[in-house]
């Protein structure tokens, strides 16, 4: 167990219960957070008796109350572009390492592009959207670069499911959200914006078959380029399937011209309000139990020569962001970090203690 005091903000939401119990797996004793005292105090009972502290990003002073200098704050509450601020602001002011389970690219821009002077000065880590979006393609695309060398100037990144597709209520209402916002993406050095989806991706995992994906903003886009300098650009891509990711990447093209009419992206936002309400319920443990993620990198030379390829497989999407949250915040806690700032998972932790974790959660190369 760690000495700085790891608190779980969002504790009894769907990823909060998952990452509360693998904490405990681990031997530590997190402060479980929220705004339902009721809730805390079942999920403490659940877990053997777990301190609890009730706050509301309604109320910024009752998050900032959870923290103080040293400790660790854990946020699992989303979504990250309505609710996030909260608790970034908190760790900053508090001095507390921060890292939270988002997906959303307007909230990891904010955390890369606004935050990350702040925390260098405060001397703490702000580790965002450390989950399945996105740490195991971060790994995957560092090691097809360190495969590959300096002759890399590109690298492709690919996520995708086995057994089935199911997600959490919290992450519909934040994929929805994060539909209406821009993107980025990393290309010809530098980050510019463009929407989600404007590409669709190939990726050739095996001899005979090509997946699909649609572009999507992740970390991948802020952290590999300062790992590996000689790469110009960074392409990430989600995959539904042979038929839904074109499709989805087609409907994209209507929707966006769509959201540039005067109005249209406010009352959008405002639908996505009004029909997805809060967080609920997941996957089954039964489906978690027999689903799984496949991630893949590729890497080109500037003529566009496959250099390297690397393929991960993995346990189910929620499984793997409970146990890597659980990890990264056991050793923010412990101290256990190369640097402060707005950090990618490989800068924060090194790539082969990183391979190393994940491979103990059950993703490892094939």
């Amino acid at each position: 167990m760690t000495d700085n005091r790891i608190v779980l903000f969002g504790a009894t939401g769907y990823t909060g219960k998952l990452t509360a119990a693998a904490l405990v797996r681990r031997g530590e004793k997190p402060v479980l957070a929220g705004r339902n005292a009721g809730a805390l105090a079942s999920l403490s009972d659940e877990l053997g008796g777990l301190p609890t502290a009730v706050a509301d990003v309604a109320k910024p002073a009752s998050v900032r109350a959870l923290v103080g200098k040293g400790d660790v704050l854990l946020s699992t509450v989303g979504p990250f572009h309505r609710w996030g601020e909260p608790a970034a602001e908190a760790a900053l002011d508090a001095g507390a390492n921060y890292l939270d389970s988002t997906g959303e690219p307007a909230f990891i821009r904010r955390v890369f592009e606004k935050w990350d002077a702040p925390a260098r000065s405060s001397g703490i880590a702000m580790l965002t959207a450390f989950g399945y979006d996105y740490v195991p393609g971060n790994l995957a695309a560092a090691l097809a670069l360190e495969e590959a060398g300096p002759a890399a100037t590109s690298v492709v990144v690919g996520y995708f499911t086995r057994g089935g597709t199911s997600i959490s209520k919290g992450t519909l209402t934040s994929a929805a959200q994060a539909a209406l916002e821009p993107g980025f993406a990393w290309r010809g050095g530098a980050i510019r914006q463009e929407p989600v989806g404007r590409d669709l991706l190939r990726h050739p995992v095996e001899s005979s078959r090509i997946r699909t994906s649609f572009s999507v903003s992740g970390t991948e886009h802020y952290s590999l380029p300062r790992v590996f300098p000689n790469v110009r650009d960074v392409r990430v891509g989600m995959g539904l399937g042979d038929v839904a990711s074109p499709a989805m990447w087609a409907g994209t093209k209507i929707t966006q011209p769509l959201l540039k009419i005067p109005g249209a992206r406010s009352l959008a936002r405002k639908a996505v309000v009004t029909t997805l309400r809060g967080s609920g319920g997941g996957p089954s443990d039964d489906f978690n139990t027999r689903s799984g993620c496949i991630v893949t990198a590729h890497a080109y030379a500037k003529d566009e020569t496959e250099l390297a390829r690397v393929t991960l497989e993995g346990p189910s999407v929620y499984g793997f962001t409970a146990e890597v949250l659980a990890w990264g915040a056991q050793q923010l806690a412990a101290d256990s970090v190369t640097g402060t700032g707005a950090l990618g998972p490989v800068e924060a932790f090194g790539l082969e203690r990183l391979r190393t974790a994940c491979a103990s959660f059950g993703l490892r190369a094939t």
